[in-house]
């Protein structure tokens, strides 16, 4: 996702890549990313938000529909 411009995005708005990762930008302003692992296999939830904040701890899935489901918490809640 290296390549892709986030300064673009404004809050709420989310763009998918031809893999299926997610990025986008919580209604806070946080950048949310949703990645394939891998290391391993399943996938991986992050936000950019400050330790300590709802969801910066990111999610860790095996279940791609998990991973999709918490994309769209952390982009709503966040």
């Amino acid at each position: 996702m290296a390549d892709t411009d986030t300064s673009e995005l404004v809050p709420g708005q989310s763009v998918a890549r031809d893999n299926g990762e997610r990025m986008g930008r919580s209604r806070a302003g946080h950048l949310v990313f949703l990645r394939r692992r891998v290391a391993e296999p399943g996938f991986v939830v992050a936000i950019d938000a400050p330790p300590g904040a709802e969801g910066s701890d990111g999610v860790l899935t095996a279940v791609w529909a998990h991973a999709n489901e918490a994309f769209d918490r952390l982009m709503r809640e966040s």
